[in-house]
């Protein structure tokens, strides 16, 4: 039943824009599939009951509240653009040489470096449309902005034991 009425909510909110400058009707066919639609029919006129829309009809004052909401919302997003655009733009690939903390080695530094850097641009990797992560490794450009590449350092350095 919570199916059905999630259904139903979803079938007022597509449809309450045109509430204003149509009447929705539902029915049920002889199948038992609900439909709900502005134009009914004409052998399901007769069992078509008209659906109160008044509840999704805003007032002035939400529909300004709105507009006003998006707007801040739109200069927030365009700030945080010049922001990303002006910030200092990150090395390019094996320019950065990690510095090794007091305990570790140049090894341990490298491969460090490359598991930060593989988390950072781990959100950013492409994905196929069934939801699979790309085989060519793709991310999106923008992961550059934010993340340095560092090549895996395993030709020169082994993993340590797990």
């Amino acid at each position: 039943m919570a199916i059905k009425q999630l259904a139903m909510l979803l079938v007022f909110s597509v449809f309450s824009a045109a509430a204003a400058a149509a009447d929705i009707y539902r029915w049920v066919d002889e199948n038992g599939r609900v439909s709900v639609s502005d134009q009914v029919p004409a052998r399901y006129r007769g069992v078509a009951t008209k659906i109160d829309t008044s509840a999704a009809d805003i007032s002035d004052h939400q529909r300004q509240q709105a507009v006003e909401r998006a707007g801040r919302e739109r200069l927030r997003a365009r700030e945080s653009i010049e922001a990303a655009n002006t910030a200092p733009v990150q090395a390019k690939a094996g320019e950065l040489k990690p510095l090794p903390n007091a305990n570790e080695s140049e090894c341990d530094a490298l491969i460090r470096a490359y598991r930060e850097s593989e988390e950072c641009f781990a959100p950013f990797k492409l994905r196929e449309a069934d939801g699979s992560l790309r085989q060519d490794g793709a991310v999106r450009e923008e992961a550059y902005r934010y993340c340095t590449s560092i090549p895996a350092p395993f030709d020169k350095c082994v993993l340590p034991a797990q």
